[in-house]
This record gives C-alpha cells, structure tokens and sequence, in this order.
C-alpha cells in the first residue's frame, strides 16, 4: 500500500518585467532548455536550484531545492540517541524540495507550500536569476510571484467597526501602475518605481474610514483580476469586541490541503503532486 502525506497547495499570480520580446511561455520554455547544472543561483545566501522543469499538459512542472551551504549534514538516530556526521561533497548542500505547476497563459502558478523548503517569495528572484544568468536578452529580467487573496479578506475588513491601522505593500502590475490604477498608482508610475509600502494610522480614538483612503485601495488591489498584493494589514476593533485583532492578507492565500503519494520519508512522488498541483490551478483558469 503506497504511503501518503498532506500538502497545503497555494494559488499565485506571475508578474514579469523586462522580458524583450519574450512571451510568458517563451520565459519558461527557455528555463527548461538551461541545461540542470546552470538552473542553480544564489538568493539571500540559500543556494536555489531547478533539478526539473518538464512542460506538463500546457504548462510547467517545475521542481525547486533550496539548500544552506554553510548548514552541517548531522543525522540523528532516534532509537540510540546518538548524532553521526555524514561527508557531503564540495558541491553538494542540504535540500527540502517545493513542487509548483505554471500555466503561462493564464499567468497563474499552483505552488506548494514546504514549512523547510523554498517559499514563493524566493522563486521569483531565483527564475530571473538563472535566465539572466544564461540569456543575455533577460539580463534586466524581473519575475515576482504574488498570492491570490479570498473573498474573505475583504468581507473581514468589514467587519471591523474602527480600524486603526491599515498597511499595504504591492508590486508593480505586469502592464503598468496605471493600467491598474489606485491613487498610488499615479506616485509610483510617476517614480518608476516597482513597489511601494504605506501604512496609515488613526488619531487618537478615530478611526481610518473603510470605504475610501488606504483601506479602499487595500480593497482594490485584493479584488484585481491579476493580484498584486504582497501583504496587507488591518488592526481594529471588530463590532461587539473590545480587544483589537489584527488580519493579514497572508493569512487569506488561496489553497487547498490535499493527500498525495509519498516515499518512505514522506517525499511527495512527482506524478502525484503533480496532478494534485495541476487540478488546483485548473479550478482557477
């Protein structure tokens, strides 16, 4: 009987700037041909690599290993409690694994969340990094991977009878500030900036209004077609409650929890994450 492990499974949106003439599926088709040793680059010291990167029923599967260089390869024997060193090769690190499935033309990815392994924030900045690396065209490449909040982030923000305190950061949209236009879009089109962090507080015993300033345009950007929310926050006091609570965007990621085929070690089997990764996306596009 084949053993089986839960994975969260989180929904995000593709955000790419200075691509040239390259179209989306061109960007990860040309990921696919970087032969695996060169799929590897360097983010904030943890050594991201691309051992699989497969097209897979018109999008890409992709496989992703972050690793410290510097961490030292201890195993634990539980049954003896004893510690033995193993010997890792010059070029070699420790890794957990993180799974994700690309539809280009939707700009959408399905990504699995690993508490140890490499998170969507790093996969941006490592997918630019190995075609920049590689393609001289993409040398300016930026890639952003930005979560598609639920309803329910916005229907808790109504909920609270005074808020004070609201805070936003975006991403620069794939077309422009003002194709997606919010009233900072015109301050940061105008800056040629590719993000911006605001966070607004109220006076003394007011509070923010709900309906228009920063806690609008926090609504706006959540309920965009193409999401470009890296985080928000409110923090209030909700309708009949006298203790402030405090809600993130982050909290309020589109996902699914779902048991897949594992090894022995609780290792998801390819296929089976695969298709779990594929059929979420596909509820989406």
């Amino acid at each position: 009987m084949a053993n089986r492990t839960r994975r969260k499974i989180e929904l995000y949106a593709i955000h790419a700037h200075e691509t040239r003439t390259f179209t989306y599926d061109r960007l990860f088709e040309a990921l696919s041909k970087i032969p695996a040793p060169q799929r590897v680059f360097d983010v904030h010291g943890y050594v991201v690599g691309f051992p699989v990167v497969a097209k897979y029923r018109g999008g890409y599967f992709i496989q992703a290993t972050e690793g410290d260089p510097d961490a030292a390869a201890l195993v634990f024997d539980r049954s003896t409690g004893q510690t033995r060193e193993t010997d890792l090769r010059g070029s070699e690190v420790l890794s957990q694994a993180t799974h994700m499935f690309v539809s280009p033309e939707e700009r959408r990815a399905s990504i699995e969340y690993v508490r140890r392994g490499v998170k969507a924030v790093m996969l941006g900045p490592a997918i630019e990094g190995v075609l920049s690396q590689n393609i001289q065209e993409l040398r300016r490449l930026r890639i952003e991977f930005t979560p598609r909040t639920t309803e329910d982030f916005v229907r808790e923000i109504q909920e609270f009878e005074r808020i004070r305190l609201a805070a936003i950061r975006i991403t620069k949209p794939n077309a422009s500030w003002t194709d997606h236009y919010t009233q900072l879009s015109e301050l940061m089109d105008d800056s040629r900036g590719e993000k911006v962090e605001i966070d607004v507080r109220a006076g003394r015993g007011e509070s923010l209004k709900k309906n228009s300033g920063i806690v609008r345009v926090i609504k706006q950007v959540a309920n965009d077609d193409q999401p470009y929310l890296d985080e928000a926050i409110i923090t209030g006091t909700r309708t009949n409650e006298t203790t402030e609570t405090t809600i993130r965007a982050s909290q309020h990621i589109q996902h699914t929890r779902v048991s897949v085929d594992s090894d022995e070690a609780g290792v998801p089997l390819q296929q089976s994450i695969r298709s779990a990764l594929t059929d979420f996306l596909n509820r989406f596009i």
